[in-house]
């Protein structure tokens, strides 16, 4: 037979059902609409690629620092670097350059013919790309593993249902809405392994290998392997099946084709790196542990599930059927075992057996990999599954498709194929458009406090029910301005310490209380009808509710509030103390994790503050939006007067989610 007459091969393999094509414009449909409604740079994994993205094309650079200073794009998945021959750092997207690349030189085409721009116009530029990048490639990926399926021997109805399963339930969809490796990964996977499985049953039937399929198993495992880096396992035993197959082949076909995305990886790396590692190889290093304008990088001290330290047992656990477990959220799969078991059981149509022996030995050296990874135990990050596994899943496929047709042949099989492919398509329906979100499961533990990663932050003692921390206070004389955001018209809130009268001296002496003039510049009349408010703030009662810490000093003579012009406090008592406390009702700030407050040098250059963060959320009426959240986000840092460097308040709607009004106010006095 000659080898052009080979593309189709000569086995009894029956026609595609036509209940596949219904499913495929389903799952064409579905997965385009998550796509376009999904909200892009999801996460700091995402917006690290994008980042390189937007700087080739704009910058020719893969520095990405400019584009990391712009509000929505900044992404801790950098890293600082000192480019050879040059005295300065920069940063860089710790993620693998090429695939980055890729996306770029599709962005530019998408520029160049059609305008748009990835910043100006984020949302249609980039779910347009994705359309491209990750479902058009995947679609066609499925309709290759359903017939690869049927030249197994599988008949067309379990091949169609088997179809189904891969489309509708697997934890690969969400990831599917947004720019990542995984994606592509798990795609150029099931284009490899249709190909190997024509070349071992071309070789099972004694006919010539197609060269073609040669070209295409090197040019997909090298791109598995260049999409993940742990996958090199998968190239070289890719390598091994084929060069048994036919050696000459290998050498002209499969080898040339696999050398073009290894040549491209490595050139893409030198170029962005000075070298053949890839950022990933310097996590710990000072490349993603340093200090940078006085702000140490989110690596120097991880929080939450980054900070993970369980026990490999306890991480192991999680893996397979906890919160981002590969059989709790995807529960179908519990058909590969059985599957498998039949696989190795007997003689079995070529093909099975190569698949089979691959997909658990894949499995369980990658599992065994990162466990050895104690020092990332955080599951992918903030996740709906575990992301690094997720390449693996066409060899599960395959598992579980050897036991669906016996699943068919009665009804209690049926039926519990029913009860765990929806049980797994729930998993996935639920995070479609949350891939960098907690998943059903996980977010269930934390409810019942099963599971708590959140890194603990100590209390504020004693409690703070204000922006300010009155502890902080410097003595008399001292006067300070925190300028308002533009959402406040660019006023400025005067505060100023002043000489006690002498009726209060006492108290003062003691360090009881102080004294504090407020003076709003830049006034709205409407908001405030004087234009400055004496406060007199019990110091010993600053834990206590700021109706009580933040008050006009009730002991205070007639003739001492004269003297202090505050006589008249009105609608201006009013609005300070809400503007101080920051909310409407009474309520103590949480302590959350430190922030770091950058300003500006008299010589030009940056530096920062460390402040302790301080939240405090309550619901209250709006006379016209309805019920709304006001939230007020505070930066405490103690060295500064008055103990606070920035405040802001957020008016959120509660039906809604849109931002009615945001307020922030920041010391200009920093030291």
């Amino acid at each position: 037979m000659s080898e052009s007459k080979n593309q189709f091969l000569p086995v009894a393999v029956q026609p595609r059902h036509p209940l596949v094509w219904f499913l495929f414009v389903v799952f064409a449909v579905l997965m385009s609409w998550a796509i376009w409604t999904t909200s892009p740079l999801q996460s700091a994994n995402d917006r690290s690629r994008w980042c390189t993205v937007w700087s080739l094309v704009e910058r020719g650079t893969y520095q990405i620092d400019e584009i990391d200073q712009v509000s929505g794009w900044s992404t801790i998945d950098k890293v600082r670097h000192q480019p050879a021959g040059s005295d300065e750092y920069h940063f860089y997207s710790s993620k693998p350059p090429l695939f980055s690349t890729m996306v770029a030189g599709l962005y530019w085409v998408q520029k160049t013919v059609w305008g748009y721009d990835l910043r100006q116009q984020t949302q249609t530029t980039a779910q347009s790309l994705l359309l491209i990048i990750n479902l058009l490639p995947f679609c066609f990926a499925l309709l290759a593993f359903e017939k690869s399926l049927r030249v197994l021997q599988l008949g067309s109805i379990a091949a169609a249902v088997v179809f189904g399963i891969a489309a509708f339930t697997s934890m690969l969809n969400p990831f599917l809405t947004t720019l990542n490796n995984h994606t592509p990964a798990a795609t150029s996977l099931l284009f490899c392994l249709a190909g190997l499985i024509r070349l071992q049953v071309a070789k099972s039937m004694s006919e010539r290998p197609a060269t073609k399929d040669f070209v295409i198993v090197g040019w997909t495992a090298a791109l598995v392997c260049c999409f993940e880096l742990p996958a090199a396992l998968f190239g070289l035993l890719s390598f091994v099946v084929v060069v048994q197959i036919s050696f000459r082949k290998t050498l002209i076909a499969y080898a040339p084709a696999a050398l073009i995305p290894l040549a491209a990886f490595f050139i893409t790396n030198v170029i962005c790196t000075d070298g053949i590692k890839p950022f990933y190889a310097y996590y710990g290093t000072e490349k993603y542990e340093y200090v940078h304008e006085g702000v140490p990088s989110y690596w120097v001290s991880p929080k939450g599930i980054d900070a993970n330290a369980e026990h490999p047992a306890v991480y192991l656990f999680h893996c397979v059927v906890g919160h981002h477990g590969l059989l709790s959220l995807t529960p179908v799969f519990l058909l590969a075992f059985p599957g498998w078991w039949f696989i190795f059981r007997g003689s079995q149509p070529k093909g099975w057996k190569l698949i089979g022996a691959m997909g658990v030995f894949l499995s369980v050296v990658i599992l065994a990999f990162y466990l050895t990874r104690t020092k990332n135990y955080n599951y992918g990050g903030n996740t709906s599954g575990l992301r690094w596994i997720l390449w693996l899943v066409p060899f599960w496929w395959y598992a579980l498709a050897r036991m669906i047709g016996r699943s068919l042949s009665s009804k209690l099989g049926m039926v519990c194929l029913l009860l765990l492919t929806v049980a797994s398509g729930f998993s996935s329906m639920a995070s479609l458009r949350t891939a960098w979100k907690p998943n059903w499961i996980y977010q269930t533990a934390a409810r019942q406090g099963w599971i708590d990663y959140r890194t603990n932050v100590a209390r504020f003692r004693p409690e703070r029910m204000s922006v300010l921390n009155p502890a902080a206070l410097l003595p008399q004389g001292a006067r300070f301005r925190f300028g308002g955001s533009e959402d406040v018209s660019g006023r400025a809130i005067v505060l100023e310490v002043l000489e006690a009268p002498e009726s209060v001296q006492k108290q003062i002496a003691a360090g009881d209380v102080v004294v504090l003039k407020v003076q709003l510049e830049g006034k709205d009349e409407q908001v405030l009808k004087s234009s400055e408010v004496v406060l007199f703030i019990d110091v010993l009662k600053s834990g206590a509710k700021l109706d009580s810490a933040l008050k006009s000093w009730s002991a205070a003579t007639a003739d001492a509030q004269s003297d202090l012009k505050a006589a008249n406090f009105g609608n201006a008592e009013g609005w300070v103390l809400r503007t101080l406390q920051g909310l409407s009702i009474p309520k103590a700030y949480q302590a959350a994790s430190e922030r770091y407050l950058k300003y500006r040098d008299d010589d030009g250059s940056y530096t920062a503050i460390r402040c302790d963060r301080g939240a405090a959320r309550v619901r209250v009426q709006h006379p016209e939006e309805g019920f709304v959240w006001q939230q007020c986000d505070v930066f405490y840092c103690d060295d500064l007067a008055f103990g606070v460097a920035r405040w802001s308040v957020t008016l959120t709607s509660e039906q809604t989610g849109k931002i009615i009004r945001k307020e922030t106010w920041t010391c200009r006095e920093l030291p």
